[in-house]
């Protein structure tokens, strides 16, 4: 990672920039908490594609045949800050995700309906050094004052297992330092989506 100056500049300007921190497990006595403070819920159902890459600070996906990229620019009390885009163009798409778009023809697979993205993947040069993850989520969405909460069930299709996660997130760090230590999470590890359903990297759910 950059020196904290650097990273100052980087997140000047940049509208989605936010703080993150995400557990997985059970953890129940937090989700009851989370149902209480809330002050309003959403419940989803979502079907992603993750491309995964070595680089950690990346955390891409595919959802409803638009790539979104996330990239971790800073580190804070033991929160993620990440920025996040939307790509409809391999011109516009950062490295090594520019190529990946390329080859998915994706500007082909959002304008034909009955180009799926699974025919797409299977053009995929097997050293592009991208491993592709097919999940199912059940969301449940909270918001907290300004802050967000969910606590969500996700199905890996590769393998059919299910595991929980939990997040926080929101622009507030001091906010969010407060509402982590409410809900006791304060010393738990925070691995972000992609991290966790690598299945070349090794996790602990709590």
């Amino acid at each position: 990672m950059s020196s904290s100056k650097t990273k100052s500049k980087i997140l000047k300007g940049h509208p989605s920039a936010r703080f993150e921190y995400r557990v997985w497990g059970e953890y129940r006595t937090a989700r009851k908490l989370i149902r209480k403070l809330a002050d309003s819920e959403i419940r989803e159902e979502l079907e992603d594609c993750y491309l995964l890459v070595d680089d950690e600070t990346f955390n891409a996906k595919i959802r409803d045949n638009t790539l979104k990229v996330k990239q971790l620019i800073a580190e804070d009390k033991g929160f993620e800050r990440w920025v996040s885009d939307k790509y409809r163009s391999a011109d516009s798409t950062p490295s090594p995700f520019d190529v990946v778009y390329e080859a998915l023809d994706l500007d082909r697979l959002r304008k034909e309906k009955r180009f799926k993205l699974t025919d797409a993947l299977k053009g995929l040069d097997a050293d592009s050094g991208v491993r592709v993850v097919f999940v199912t989520k059940q969301r449940r969405r909270y918001f907290i004052g300004d802050l967000k909460a969910e606590v969500t069930d996700v199905k890996i299709a590769e393998t059919g297992e299910v595991v929980r996660t939990l997040s926080i997130e929101g622009d507030d760090l001091q906010e969010l330092v407060k509402l982590r230590k409410k809900l006791g999470l304060k010393g738990e590890p925070n691995t972000s989506m992609a991290r966790f359903i690598d299945p070349e990297v090794e996790t602990e759910s709590a």
